[in-house]
């Protein structure tokens, strides 16, 4: 199952990415996989492990239920954008977050890698239609963008 999410990533997802697809364990004997992706950052970020604008599913391998999850503070199904200064709900926060559509699939393995595929083409569209307000444009490379 591995191998095949990260085939289909590699083939939905732009040249540079970062793709981590892992196991670990859950609650009982539940095998989990990780499923995170980002933009390549660029050389001026140092940071190990730092991947700004992460999203990330988690998938058990037990049930093949797939759900958005967020690992140490990173990842989930959103990005992050500027503020807008004129909007009155935005104008006092640091910054926005924005959801990357997503629906749980069937607990069947083919409805769950289509769910992944959707999932990675839907991260594209978002970044897209955030393009000019987005976070992190000194360390993540946005050029895949253009």
């Amino acid at each position: 199952m591995k191998e095949k999410i990260i085939a289909i990533l590699g083939k939905t997802l732009p040249k540079g990415f970062n793709i981590i697809v892992s196991e670990y364990n859950g609650f009982g004997n539940d095998k989990y996989l990780k499923i995170a992706f980002s933009p390549n950052t660029k050389q001026t970020n140092n940071v190990r492990g730092q991947y700004p604008q992460l999203v990330s599913l988690s998938l058990c391998l037990h049930n093949m239920t797939l759900q958005p999850q967020i690992y140490g503070g990173n990842g989930g199904k959103c990005i992050y954008r500027e503020i807008d200064p004129n909007h009155p709900k935005e104008k006092y926060l640091a910054m926005v977050s924005v959801n990357v559509p997503f629906r749980k699939p069937k607990k069947e393995e083919k409805f769950v890698l289509a769910a992944i595929e959707r999932f990675a083409i839907n991260y594209i569209k978002t970044l897209k239609e955030n393009k000019e307000k987005l976070r992190y444009k000194d360390i993540v490379d946005y050029s895949f963008l253009d």
